[in-house]
């Protein structure tokens, strides 16, 4: 750190306002040569040309890049989990780690948090221990004798910066006969649930195709016309039109038409 700051520092001062500074004890011990520069070397410089002069600007103002954009990455940090996922069986111990992106940045405290309820931390009790960070190991969560309560997503936070969190699955110990008979079970299920959707379905349309071949028998229509069965036919005896008025009933009196006036 101490060296980047003197190559900025290089890049703004001339030679002599280094020495000066190396001087007053902001560059010591062995930084004390790099930083105290002489008026001499950058005579040396001036006296190579233009071209040497041009090239020492862009290696002064390519430190100069450098220092600020590490002097900007040392304010933030990334927080790491590791591992991201874990699946284990009840009555296991499970181990988080929460691994910062600069590790020299000396002791820290961490917190974590379940499911990303952020309004109350994990604390230490009987089954969970939690780790802070220090110069020899990272900072961790140890969750003991696991049960099927303790799935979820696990975040830590490690100065004021969250992790990206690790899922923790906890399923519990099952017998492979008793496993083999639920799935032999849930196979017979399924088939009853079918079977009765097959009736569902069938039933209704062959109830239907059946009422409509009643209607059909019902009113099915005759194959001969019997309208006129029984019924006699007269003959007259081959006589016309024209002789029709002898057949004729005589009425027994005339018509007679009456006034309205007459009484």
């Amino acid at each position: 750190m101490s060296v980047l700051i003197c190559m900025f520092l290089r890049s703004i001062f001339t030679a002599l306002d280094l020495h000066l500074l190396a001087e007053a004890g902001l560059c010591s011990g062995e930084l004390y040569s790099f930083c105290s520069l002489s008026v001499t070397d950058v005579y040396i410089t001036f006296r190579g040309g233009f071209e040497d002069f041009n090239i020492m600007h862009h290696f002064l103002l390519g430190f100069s890049v450098m220092a600020l954009i590490y002097l900007s990455a040392e304010g933030s940090i990334i927080v790491f989990q590791k591992p991201r996922f874990i699946g284990v069986k009840t009555g296991r111990t499970v181990i988080i780690y929460c691994v910062p992106s600069n590790p020299t940045r000396g002791p820290a405290r961490v917190q974590w948090f379940k499911n990303k309820n952020y309004q109350s931390s994990l604390t230490n009790d009987q089954r969970i221990t939690i780790n802070d960070r220090n110069n020899d190991k990272n900072a961790s969560i140890t969750l003991k004798k696991v049960e099927t309560e303790d799935s979820g997503t696990y975040v830590c936070k490690l100065n004021d910066t969250f992790g990206p969190g690790t899922a923790l699955q906890v399923s519990r110990y099952s017998e492979p006969h008793a496993v083999l008979m639920r799935s032999r079970v849930k196979d017979v299920i399924i088939f009853l649930q079918a079977f009765l959707l097959v009736l569902c379905i069938v039933v209704p349309l062959v109830r239907l195709y059946k009422l409509e071949k009643k209607e059909e028998a019902e009113y099915e229509e005759p194959e001969d016309d019997h309208i006129y069965e029984g019924l006699e036919i007269e003959q007259v005896g081959g006589d016309v039109y024209e002789d029709i008025s002898t057949f004729a009933q005589s009425s027994d009196a005339a018509w007679q038409v009456e006034s309205p006036c007459q009484e």
